[in-house]
């Protein structure tokens, strides 16, 4: 992988790894289209762990109040606890279909699948009435529903972030609480892909680690960046314009990759 891929890459996650257009979809195409051979995972966990810096970074506030109420007791307590609770059926799913769905990624055309299914969950989310429940407002079967969406997004194509804002919004949160609520579970989801495949970064081979630093740097900031403009079409705007570009990738997915 040469430096301007891993760049370009690392760009691609930044970008669609918090926008809801499917991080995974997007880079298995990119592999496709631009050929490259080497897909190794922990260039992928490293462009996934830019992002992570992203979200700490941006959603600070969020938790510092969680953790300090976790220990000292309060509002957060309850938001930390479901944050845990969301995280249970997303870990299961993961152990228990990993393999499975790390399959997809073989064949572009799965990507297509999942930005289809990714498209369908964004429409039917917008459909259903406005909630107006808050952050602290979530309740244990709200979260078991968001986290089991998560888990389901391991399939390439279904973006990750889509599926938990639209079961936010289907179990009733406010528009920006099934955001929030949502980048705050991607902490412990790629905190544990990072964890189950730390071993590999020991044996990560030389050439690697120049890209690996490259992608990882790039996904953080663009990363940032797209969390900033979703949050801002979350408050003001409706997810159409990612229904129609998840349609229409996926189709155009379907029609012209094996």
């Amino acid at each position: 992988m040469t430096a301007w891929q891993a760049a370009l890459l690392g760009l691609v996650q930044g970008l669609t790894e918090f926008l809801p257009v499917s991080s995974s979809g997007h880079l298995v195409l990119v592999n496709h289209l631009l050929g490259i051979i080497d897909k190794s995972i922990v260039f992928e966990i490293a462009v996934h762990l830019g992002t992570l810096v992203a979200v700490l970074v941006y959603f600070r506030r969020d938790l510092i109040m969680v953790i300090h109420d976790f220990f000292k007791g309060g509002p957060g307590r309850r938001v930390g606890w479901m944050i845990v609770a969301a995280s249970v059926p997303t870990a299961i799913i993961g152990f228990g279909l990993g393999d499975f769905f790390e399959s997809m990624f073989e064949a572009p055309r799965y990507a297509s699948v999942g930005l289809l299914f990714t498209s369908m969950i964004l429409f039917a989310a917008e459909r259903v009435r406005q909630g107006k429940r808050e952050l602290t407002g979530i309740r244990v079967l709200d979260a078991l529903i968001i986290g089991t969406l998560q888990g389901l997004a391991i399939m390439p194509g279904v973006s990750r972030s889509g599926s938990t804002i639209a079961a936010g919004l289907f179990v009733g949160l406010d528009r920006d609480t099934a955001a929030r609520f949502s980048f705050l579970l991607a902490i412990p989801a790629i905190l544990g892909a990072f964890v189950l495949h730390a071993k590999d970064f020991v044996a990560l081979p030389s050439e690697m680690v120049m890209p690996s630093i490259i992608g990882s740097v790039i996904a953080m900031v663009s990363g940032y960046f797209a969390i900033e403009l979703l949050m801002r079409i979350i408050r003001s705007s409706k997810l159409y314009v990612f229904v129609a570009y998840t349609l229409v990738l996926g189709v155009i997915g379907l029609i012209f990759l094996p």
